[in-house]
């Protein structure tokens, strides 16, 4: 097709007031590149101060006790699959405005903000790629809220509900205070409650709580208990003294159950898949047990040898698990603990569940041959090498141990993901 000069004129001149008219518009937008394409970009990590926010659905709630100097830090990592990212925006008002965020090459950024109490914040964050690609803003969209209460008042009043709800033999409204992220099978939770129920009447708990702790969003209560319940079978009253604890989590504006330990204070009827470790001090002491035929008695609870025992098999994570985004190895895979260590910027670093804070070198040189208290040298964080073994004690006594195997690295020779080995201790 052929062009008169006159046309082509009229041609550029439109093209050209086009380009004028976009080009304020898409000011923010300067750095695209026209004609690439390229995968969408993702936020691997998100933290609210230390409290993880990348899997939150609809809310996120936090207590004035969670500010640190009055402020929520924002901080976590965008990452692209190709090009480079260009812009990291963030919204506190459901998207009506954007304020952009520095982030550095490799893709971390941060901000703060002070939130007022009892103010709602439709929360979005996203992040843009040099290609014009705009990751999945509703991954990242939630209610923050900061609710002033007394988040260890709240954490015992749950605690009581769950005595009061388990005596009145009330199942449904027992399973109402479980967290979806149940560290143990909340499905036989569920049946064990059942079979709770069907075994045992007039039960009587008694318990006195010796100690409460505090873990970003979670409360870990470690209580001393005096329990009697007859048998239906045999009308047999029987009677235990023993300690445990449980594990809350926040949940919107209350908390839930998310991890008990043995002696099973609740679903004694499947300790197997119901309980997660086995607590200090009870290790010996005779406790209510009962078999699948609903024979109740009491025996001794079970513990470890002075060696440490593997609570799940050793096994090979193939280029997942660990990541240079900072997560962590998934916990509904390894170890009920979600945090326990994680691999950021090439190094292992504690998560949220470490008491002591640090990763530990160890001297022992077979998965098999751990001893707890672990032994070794002590670090904030720990580039990993081949066939060293890493690990991090939490704070429920038990110990998760990394064994690394191999990795990928990225520019400068960074580690960006980790095969590993691991096991969690007790």
């Amino acid at each position: 097709m052929k062009f008169k000069l006159s046309q082509l004129r009229t041609l550029w001149g439109v093209l050209f007031a086009a380009i004028f008219l976009w080009a304020p518009l898409g000011a923010q937008a300067q750095w695209w590149s026209f004609g690439s394409n390229s995968n969408r970009p993702v936020i691997s990590e998100l933290l609210f101060n230390s409290i993880s926010a990348l899997r939150v659905d609809r809310q996120l709630y936090m207590s004035p006790d969670d500010l640190q100097q009055n402020k929520i830090t924002v901080r976590g990592r965008t990452e692209v699959g190709q090009g480079k990212v260009g812009r990291v925006e963030a919204s506190l008002d459901n998207g009506i405005s954007w304020t952009a965020i520095p982030f550095s090459e490799q893709g971390l950024f941060a901000f703060e903000f002070a939130p007022e109490i009892g103010r709602s914040y439709p929360f979005r964050i996203r992040s843009l790629s040099t290609t014009g690609q705009v990751s999945e803003e509703a991954d990242n969209a939630f209610e923050f809220k900061l609710v002033k209460d007394d988040s260890r008042q709240l954490a015992r009043e749950t605690f009581e509900k769950l005595l009061q709800r388990y005596m009145a033999r009330d199942r449904s409204g027992f399973m109402q205070l479980v967290s979806n992220q149940f560290a143990g099978d909340a499905v036989a939770l569920d049946s064990a409650l059942g079979n709770d129920f069907r075994f045992f009447d007039s039960i009587r708990i008694e318990p006195v709580i010796r100690q409460m702790a505090a873990s970003n969003s979670r409360w870990i209560i470690h209580f001393s208990f005096t329990r009697q319940v007859r048998s239906t079978k045999t009308g047999q009253m029987l009677k235990d003294q023993a300690q445990s604890a449980v594990t809350l989590v926040r949940d919107g504006e209350d908390f839930k159950l998310v991890e008990l330990a043995a002696p099973l204070i609740f679903g004694v009827s499947d300790p197997g898949n119901v309980a997660t470790y086995v607590a200090e001090g009870s290790a010996g002491r005779p406790v209510l047990t009962v078999d699948d035929a609903g024979n109740a008695s009491t025996a001794n609870q079970q513990r470890s040898s002075t060696a440490a025992t593997p609570i799940r098999d050793a096994r090979i994570l193939q280029g997942q698990g660990i990541t240079s985004s900072g997560s962590v190895v998934p916990y509904n895979i390894t170890s009920p603990r979600n945090g326990a260590i994680g691999l950021w910027d090439g190094k292992f670093v504690p998560g949220d569940e470490v008491y002591n804070g640090h990763v530990i070198e160890l001297t022992d040189s077979s998965l098999d041959a751990v001893q707890l208290p672990l032994q070794g040298t002590s670090h904030a964080e720990k580039e990993p090498l081949p066939g060293r073994l890493y690990g991090v004690e939490l704070s429920d006594g038990t110990a998760f141990v990394v064994r690394y195997v191999s990795g990928s690295t990225g520019p400068g020779g960074m580690i960006t993901t980790a095969n590993i080995q691991y096991r969690h201790f007790r």
